[in-house]
């Protein structure tokens, strides 16, 4: 054996005898530069054949710098240049499946062979590792385990349609309140109208809701220090939630370069999101102290009627409703309005106004009802449309499929993350015709003498998501949508300003595409009372109903 290992080594030497040492130190340097091309080009999961993959990926970073800031839109045009609804991209060293188109979307969603293969959720190192490490994860970013099960039945039983009546008071109380500070805040009903940003009042409008369903608790003012940082923290949050914002999630080198900003920022997020959420827990057991608790989910668990939930399921759920509501309603809701004023948008608001009147021929009755029931028809069709085309979450969070699918003959491992583009979806004109790229609530209409609804067959959209995964709250959503609707059309014409229009393009209203979440770009609106004196009794008679309803 000594022998044979001997002549090896003198074979070898050899060898090296006779190759000069610069061409083995060359070899040498090849090999290593090709192992680390190797490296910075692999993913977690393999090249999937028999899926278009597109080209241009760059080593370590794969197609990051080809998706820029708005990935949902070069996702779009991609799956137009190269006539493929469905890719693989690289995301550093992530392997995503693309899903473009509106029936694909609905296909892998809500098929059965795909819905539950696709239940699951990827992990994600800023998130879920750094700033969701003491407070759990929100109900929509957890994984798919017992713990997400408990959570999403605890928040179905306190957001379903079924739990709708329990929440009137909450509906009347905050949408009140908007209208109020609106009506205050552009002139009062008395001389020349004063131009407006209605951003922030909607804001703490969803905010308020949530945090009443949370904690039993709400704020008042438009400007609560408390309410602000909320709001900052949770925007901040968002931010480092996008992957053409934080790079680190896909690239783990770049976690452990010196001064790492990203990782800085989250943990500080983290801390400060620790410390009002603590606060608002503190509140509520100040509240069971003193007997003056509301019925609330956190109130529930503290005094244990709710034992099946651990305390850090309970914070993910009043951190999913504070973390969700305040971002996505208030998105749509500024943009709804925003579109609404337009000039084309000052006829959909009289048609809409004279479709409240057919039902309710006294706006008074139309108050009193919009909070309870949503029976006006395009009242209905101006939220489906500001729902499908503000797409205020343009890629949806992402999925992981949980066991292996096929695809048009593909076969996708488990552990794949798939991206549904809900805003390409959305504005897809091969399932919403020419118009797709229009705001048009018209097109949710079969007649507009009367206007009747259309009938409601499969997803009218995919912003709340679908399937065993959907928004747990879009029932609320809706009602929150249709009962603000209606008492602003029924007080006021919405006129755009004419310095400070919105803007109306579905891609460009958001002034930061790099966010999880849409953010509409700041515009300022004329609101017109359509009859001051009325517009001041509403508001009275919603003052008296509701005086005492979650007062701090």
């Amino acid at each position: 054996m000594d022998s044979v290992v001997s002549d090896a080594k003198l074979q070898v030497n050899q060898l090296f005898g006779v190759v000069p040492r610069s061409y083995v130190i060359y070899l040498a340097m090849v090999i290593f530069a090709y192992l680390i091309y190797r490296w910075s080009t692999s993913t977690d999961i393999p090249y999937i054949k028999g899926l278009d993959e597109i080209p241009g990926a760059v080593p370590f970073f794969g197609h990051l710098p080809q998706l820029g800031d708005d990935h949902a839109s070069v996702c779009e045009r991609w799956w137009r240049k190269y006539n493929s609804s469905t890719f693989q991209l690289r995301l550093g060293n992530t392997r995503a499946i693309v899903i473009n188109s509106f029936d694909d979307c609905c296909k892998i969603l809500l098929g059965p062979q795909y819905q539950t293969a696709l239940i699951d959720r990827p992990t994600l190192y800023t998130f879920h590792g750094v700033i969701s490490s003491t407070q759990g994860f929100t109900i929509g970013s957890s994984p798919w385990d017992e713990s997400c099960k408990r959570k999403r039945r605890a928040a179905g039983a306190t957001l379903g349609r079924a739990a709708l009546r329990n929440h009137r008071p909450t509906f009347d109380l905050e949408s009140y309140c908007v209208v109020r500070d609106l009506f205050r805040n552009s002139g009062d009903g008395d001389g020349d109208r004063d131009e407006i940003n209605v951003r922030p009042f909607i804001q703490r409008y969803a905010l308020n809701t949530t945090l009443t369903l949370c904690y039993g608790i709400r704020m008042d003012e438009v400007y609560d220090e408390l309410l602000r940082e909320i709001l900052h923290v949770g925007s901040a949050i968002s931010l480092l939630r996008s992957a053409s914002e934080n790079y680190q999630d896909y690239v783990p080198i770049l976690r452990y370069l010196p001064n790492n900003r990203k990782t800085a920022r989250s943990k500080e997020l983290r801390a400060r999101r620790d410390a009002y959420l603590n606060v608002l827990l503190e509140k509520v057991r100040n509240m069971i102290r003193k007997g003056t608790d509301k019925p609330c989910i956190s109130a529930a668990i503290l005094k244990d009627e709710e034992a099946k939930l651990t305390g850090v399921e309970v914070s993910s759920i009043c951190l999913s409703l504070v973390s969700g509501g305040f971002e996505t309603i208030p998105g749509t809701l500024t943009a709804c309005i925003g579109s609404l004023s337009t000039p084309e948008g000052q006829v959909w608001q009289e048609r809409a106004y004279e479709d409240i009147k057919r039902y309710y021929p006294d706006v008074r009755q139309a108050w009193t009802s919009s909070y309870q029931e949503e029976k006006v028809p395009y009242i209905n069709a101006i939220i489906k449309e500001a729902g499908r085309y503000y797409t205020v979450s343009a890629m949806s969070l992402p999925r992981k499929t949980a066991t292996e699918i096929t695809w048009n003959g593909a076969r996708i491992p488990p552990k794949t993350m798939v991206l549904i583009n809900a805003q390409a979806a959305n504005h897809d004109v091969d399932h919403f015709g020419p118009s797709a790229g229009k705001f048009d609530p018209e097109r949710w209409l079969e007649s507009l003498d009367p206007p009747i609804e259309k009938p409601s067959v499969g997803l009218n959209h995919l912003s709340f998501g679908a399937g065993a995964r959907g928004c747990s709250g879009q029932y609320i959503a809706h009602r929150l949508l249709y009962t603000a609707l209606v008492r602003i059309i029924s007080s006021f014409r919405i006129v755009a300003s004419e310095t400070e229009p919105p803007n109306t393009d579905y891609v460009e209203y958001n002034r930061l595409k790099t966010a999880l979440v849409a953010i509409p770009k700041d515009f300022q609106v004329r609101l017109i009372p359509r009859d001051a004196e009325l517009t001041r009794e509403c508001l009275e008679e919603a003052r008296v109903r509701t005086a005492g309803h979650y007062r701090e």
